[in-house]
């Protein structure tokens, strides 16, 4: 009996001796790596406190840091570091970790060129190891064996590499905060509140969670959701990128442009699903926006955009098949400037990468393995839409005498369907400056720019804009003028052919600049004298042929040279001189308008011509002599014989429409308008479908095209200097006043 209490003390006190063993040595441990750490790893190290539970076998350290070579500035460091493990699962060959959490790490990694801040760590392992080279040799080729096959490696299981099941259990990683400092190129990226969160990893069939955290300092936070199958290799990722600030990048553009500021932000939602072993073979899908962009170059001026945002429905490298549901751009602004040296801001803002590399090509390409003969995959590549709003460009031409500035607003694009391999139609509108607009119809397919269809209609152009290269060309100064222009342009393999009307009104210039030497002699006043018509009209023709690769080929050259050789030919011709019988232009000096009073217009055109819009411009001058004058632009026409003539026009139309094409042009326009009546064809066509066409409905339609001629005519009218809501009306005579033999819009004059 004595004996037995005996040996329960023994035990007793072996187990006090083992608790209190377990308890003193891990600060035992502690005292002697932090007093040891400058011979262990070259670096001064902290420790607060090491404790371990017998009870729950967990394992926590307080306070940890590694400093840096001065022995002051910490380099890694953490709060708090706690593991867990149930020693009773390893007699189940089972290794259970029900908890490794670490509060509070900070690293902060530096590096200039090749060094880091912990090379001279990793230069004294490297020292060390030197001891027993021919084990590290050994063990290193054991690695690289091991890590040949990226599937091998990946799919490791612990089950068979050790004997032992792993089941680590609830990682946590809080409120880390991680720095890396570029000190050659001036960059810093601090991420804020990182935090990673693992409930469970699993090596067998079944699905790892993984979730990590993020902010960073200089704006924008990060968010990655993981699930990874150990066995299958299968996985998925979702990734969340908010208002991220572009200006992180700044130290990096250096190496690709010139420019003096840089800012913005991305957003980014994506999913990536696929399979470690084909990565290239993923499906990604999501949104990317950029906001607020603005790159300011070193010039001062500023390239940017408001909101640029691509919805992507799929995108697989493997399968060279990208899908996207959207590109939507929103307040874009750029400038092109060029300069007399033949450069533009384009390539000063792009000299970095254009300079020439430092090994020329001849020995790249000797350098390049013989590649295989394998046939690419097709691209196939959609863009479901394509919208671009409120974009501005402006141009700068400092190449004339005179610099020229131009700027377009109100840019929209607009497309659907947008294949790479297949025509596709893309749409472009534009203002100019003092009402004029631009209208342009693309079809197309992207692979082949060489064949293509366009259509450009560009109207009220305001022609004293461009008195800078009519100066430099002629030297003569354009002082008025509006010009409307229509192309239509069809390129089959590079080769164009290209239908072009110029129709000018109210063209003046000022007097000839002796001190200039234009590349152009051609006078100027006289030619456009005789060109003018007696309602100071001019209109014309210029076909344009050739291959757009031939290096002599330029569009806007030909049509330059044969507005020239017109004027030339014109004020050669004596007749002409004799004959001329074109209006003074005299405008308006008071409140008789006489003759001015009076628009003539074609009750059956939808819109305006350059003429048109000009001598309404004219008559608004007054306005800003006098706030006290209200104009009232009144049209008038005569309804009975306009159906009769509309009635025509849309016979005429329908069946132009059934031997050429659906969509009309102006160019078409003028094709109908040539249609004889007594055309064989038209007549039989005429004879088997006027009963279709209902009377009061026709009345209808031309009383609605009326309305929208007034309303096309009051929005140009209102751009123009001292025209107000209120001094400028634009309407339509009573229907009982529709009689009149001549179809106008008549000024009346009024006293506010």
């Amino acid at each position: 009996m004595k004996k037995r209490y005996i040996a329960l003390i023994v035990l007793a006190v072996l187990c006090i001796l083992l608790v209190v063993a377990l308890k003193v040595g891990p600060n035992i441990a502690k005292n002697y790596i932090v007093d040891h750490s400058e011979e262990l790893i070259g670096r001064k190290m902290k420790i607060e406190n090491v404790d371990f539970s017998p009870f729950s076998f967990t394992v926590t350290v307080d306070d940890f840091a590694i400093y840096e070579s001065d022995g002051t500035t910490p380099f890694v460091a953490f709060e708090k570091f706690r593991i867990n493990v149930n020693p009773t699962r390893l007699v189940k060959k089972e290794i259970s970790v029900s908890e490794i959490y670490l509060k509070g790490l900070y690293t902060r990694v530096t590096q200039k060129g090749d060094q880091f801040n912990f090379s001279d760590i990793l230069d004294k392992f490297a020292a060390d190891s030197t001891a027993d080279s021919t084990a590290a040799n050994a063990k290193a080729a054991s690695v690289q064996a091991q890590a040949a096959d990226t599937t091998q490696a990946l799919n490791l299981d612990p089950n068979e590499m050790i004997g032992f099941s792993v089941a680590p259990e609830n990682i946590t990683l809080e409120k880390g905060n991680i720095i890396y400092e570029d000190l050659k190129v001036g960059s810093k990226i601090h991420l804020e509140d990182f935090s990673v969160a693992i409930p469970a990893v699993y090596f067998s069939n079944k699905n790892t969670d993984i979730g990590v955290n993020l902010k960073f300092a200089n704006g924008g936070d990060l968010g990655v959701k993981v699930q990874f199958n150990m066995k299958t290799q299968d996985f998925g990722v979702n990734v969340t990128l908010n208002k991220l600030a572009l200006a992180i990048a700044k130290p990096y553009l250096k190496d690709f442009i010139n420019y003096k500021d840089f800012e913005g932000s991305l957003g980014v939602n994506l999913n990536v699903a696929g399979n470690v072993n084909q990565i290239l073979a993923s499906n990604v899908s999501g949104t990317v926006a950029v906001d607020g962009i603005k790159l300011t170059e070193t010039s001062g001026k500023v390239i940017g955009v408001s909101h640029v945002g691509v919805g992507i429905a799929k995108a697989n490298l493997d399968q060279m098949d990208f899908r996207v549901d959207s590109v939507i751009v929103d307040g874009a602004s750029a400038h092109l400037d060029l300069f007399k040296d033949g450069k533009t801001n384009i390539d000063v803002l792009l000299e970095p990468i254009m300079k020439p590399a430092k090994n020329s090509a001849s020995d790249s390409v000797a350098a390049e393995e013989p590649k295989s003969n394998e046939k690419s995959k097709p691209l196939k590549a959609v863009v479901n839409r394509l919208a671009v709003v409120n974009t501005t460009v402006t141009a700068t031409d400092h190449t004339p005498k005179q610099p020229f500035n131009y700027k377009v607003s109100n840019i929209a694009v607009n497309g659907s369907n947008i294949n790479f391999n297949t025509p596709c139609a893309i749409n472009v509108t534009a203002a100019f400056p003092e009402g004029g607009s631009l209208s342009l119809k693309y079809k197309g397919a992207l692979s082949d720019i060489s064949t293509m269809d366009a259509y450009i209609s560009v109207k009220n152009l305001a022609l004293k804009h461009f008195s800078p290269y009519s100066h430099h060309y002629t030297g003569y100064p354009i002082s008025s003028g509006t010009m409307a222009f229509a192309s239509e342009n069809k390129m089959s393999g590079w080769n164009i052919e290209s239908k072009n009307t110029i129709d000018i009104y109210n063209i003046d210039v000022g007097d000839k600049d002796s001190e200039t030497d234009p590349e152009y002699t051609v006078p100027m006043k006289v030619g456009l004298y005789i060109l003018k018509d007696k309602n100071d009209k001019i209109q014309f023709d210029v076909p344009v042929k050739g291959n757009v690769k031939d290096p002599e080929f330029s569009y806007l050259k030909i049509v330059w040279k044969t507005v020239m050789n017109l004027l030339v030919k014109v004020a050669l011709s004596p007749f002409k001189v004799v004959g001329n019988v074109a209006a003074t232009g005299a405008g308006i000096v008071g409140l008789d308008l006489g003759k001015n009073d009076e628009i003539r217009i074609d009750p059956l055109a939808s819109s305006f011509s350059s003429e048109q819009y000009a001598k309404a411009q004219k008559m608004t001058e007054a306005l800003a002599k006098d706030s006290k004058l209200k104009l009232n632009f009144v049209q008038s026409f005569n309804l009975k014989r306009t159906v009769d003539a509309y009635k025509t026009r849309k016979l005429k139309t329908e069946f132009y429409k059934a031997q050429n094409k659906t969509t009309l042009n102006e160019l078409d326009e003028k094709a109908i308008q040539a249609i004889a009546d007594k055309d064989s064809a038209y007549a039989a066509y005429a004879d088997a479908h006027a009963k279709e066409l209902d009377r009061k409905t026709l009345e209808k339609e031309i009383l609605d095209m009326a309305e929208a001629r007034n309303q096309e005519l009051l929005k140009t009218l209102q751009q123009q200097p001292g025209v107000t809501k209120k001094n400028v009306t634009v309407t339509t005579a009573p229907r009982s006043a529709l009689t009149p033999k001549k179809a106008m819009y008549k000024v009346q004059i009024d006293v506010q």
